[in-house]
């Protein structure tokens, strides 16, 4: 064939198979160019299934009976990257096995030429030609075989690419449509937004709550916002596209019957499977009892607090009053005030945190009259109490430290204090608690219990279910406290 008659045919060929509708297409306009190109009558197309194995799915001029015989037959593996093509001038003077000499003699061929088709580098198929009588196959009729095996090769690609992007949005649509299913009554609001933050899918709650038909057209959530709430909310929904992150954000809404109702949304982005940013799937929850009873249960807890300081303070006030009425001394009068305040200081630190809890490094801070971190080293985890141990933790703290100001190792600038705490999982899982004196001086034991002793011991043990062992050592006193951690709220 004349060199223009040639390139005119691999032209040909390249523009069919660019417009090729589908793989029969490609398989067709194939067998034409090698046909015409390769001067041959008969020619195949052979590909490997998912299984690995050789299989005919084109050809011209060979029958049923030969393409029986001889397929799954290959000179190449599936998945290989170096194959090359392999010409025979006469399949009788090869040592090839019997069988197939036999078959390719009932076919009338004598020589063939095995073309391997690549596809994203790796061998997918192969075509065949085939010929009656020996065939010298010239080094420019191979040139042409492996160009026309490179044009079928980048035609099979495309066509791969193709299916697995249909597979892909169909898989995403059946995917769509099934979420679409199970999100319509469910008893929550679910809502689809695309990637620029525009609504396309609510469920049949959230279509009610905000009077939207099925179709939601161009509806707009932030035109049902409260003004005090949209520039807020806007950001935040803003920021989540933009930085394709999750996100949860409260805000008031306008219901579809006027009312102003307060809704936490929750969303994820939603990724394809290729990776691509498609937006955002979100849950809203009405939370508008639940603020009201949090906004309710807080001017509760501030009525409480008001209440307490002002009971403390008539207690206080009483107190000094009927004490200078009973001649009581100085020093009794000093220590119950200190009291007084040592529960100030933890009803002010559960105060702060609505009475849930509160942490025992701050309860001893506070209970250590500004000494934190000065002569005493406090260290230990965070340990969360709740509000009755609390109370009854800074009491007894603030005991301990009195103590140490007036009789042990604190009465000297130079004494200190190591305030520490661990927890152990065994048996039942335990908090120790480890105050250390270190005066020095030589501490002398006291010679009676006193009331300060007494209520560390009681208050500790009904309160936190604690075992109290105190140790006067000439240094000063050793007091360890051992609770059970299944009777606080340790974090």
């Amino acid at each position: 064939m004349p060199q223009k008659d040639e390139t005119r045919a691999l032209l040909g060929l390249t523009d069919r198979l660019y417009r090729a509708q589908g793989l029969d297409d490609v398989y067709a306009a194939a067998l034409d160019a090698i046909a015409v190109m390769l001067d041959c009558a008969r020619a195949s197309i052979l590909l490997f299934d998912d299984q690995g194995a050789m299989g005919f799915v084109a050809w011209r001029n060979l029958s049923d009976e030969y393409r029986s015989q001889v397929s799954g037959h290959t000179p190449w593996q599936r998945g290989e990257t170096q194959a090359e093509p392999i010409f025979v001038r006469d399949v009788r003077d090869t040592g090839e096995p019997d069988w197939l000499k036999a078959a390719l003699a009932r076919e009338g061929i004598v020589a063939l030429g095995f073309v391997p088709l690549m596809a994203n580098g790796v061998v997918v198929g192969k075509f065949m030609t085939y010929f009656g009588d020996p065939h010298d196959f010239s080094a420019h009729h191979r040139e042409l075989a492996v160009a026309i095996a490179r044009q079928v090769g980048f035609s099979l690609e495309r066509h791969a690419a193709e299916k697995a992007r249909s597979e892909a949005v169909r898989d995403l649509k059946e995917s769509g449509d099934r979420f679409r299913l199970m999100s319509e009554d469910a008893p929550i609001m679910i809502w689809i937004a695309d990637s620029q933050g525009k609504c396309l899918h609510l469920n049949r709650m959230l279509r009610n709550f905000w009077g939207v038909p099925d179709e939601v057209g161009d509806f707009d959530f932030t035109s049902t916002l409260h003004d005090d709430d949209r520039a807020a909310v806007g950001a935040a929904m803003a920021a989540a596209l933009r930085d394709r992150q999750s996100v949860t954000v409260k805000g008031r809404y306008r219901r579809s019957d006027g009312a102003w109702r307060v809704l936490e949304t929750t969303a994820r982005p939603n990724f394809s499977a290729s990776g691509a940013f498609m937006g955002m799937i979100g849950v809203n929850v009405d939370i508008t009892e639940r603020e009201e009873a949090d906004a309710h249960k807080q001017l509760l807890i501030n009525e409480l607090n008001h209440r307490v300081k002002n009971t403390l303070a008539v207690v206080q006030s009483v107190a000094r009053q009927t004490f200078r009425r009973d001649g009581t001394g100085d020093l009794e009068v000093e220590a119950f005030q200190g009291r007084l305040a040592a529960l100030a200081q933890a009803h002010n630190l559960l105060a702060a945190e609505a009475w849930q809890s509160a942490s025992l490094e701050e309860v001893a801070r506070r209970s250590l009259n500004g000494d934190a971190d000065v002569r005493i080293a406090i260290r230990g985890p965070r340990v969360e109490l709740r509000p009755k141990q609390a109370v009854t933790t800074a009491m007894a703290l603030h005991e301990l430290y009195t103590n140490a100001v007036k009789h042990g190792a604190l009465r000297s600038s130079e004494g200190r204090v190591e305030l520490s705490w661990l927890t152990a999982e065994a048996p039942r899982g335990s908090l120790v608690v480890r105050w250390l004196e270190r005066s020095p001086e030589p501490i002398l034991p006291p010679v009676r219990r006193g009331f300060g002793s007494t209520m560390i011991e009681q208050a500790l043990g009904a309160d936190l279910n604690a075992e109290v062992e105190m140790d006067f050592q000439r240094s000063g006193l050793v007091c360890t406290i051992v609770a059970q951690l299944a009777d606080t709220a340790r974090q």
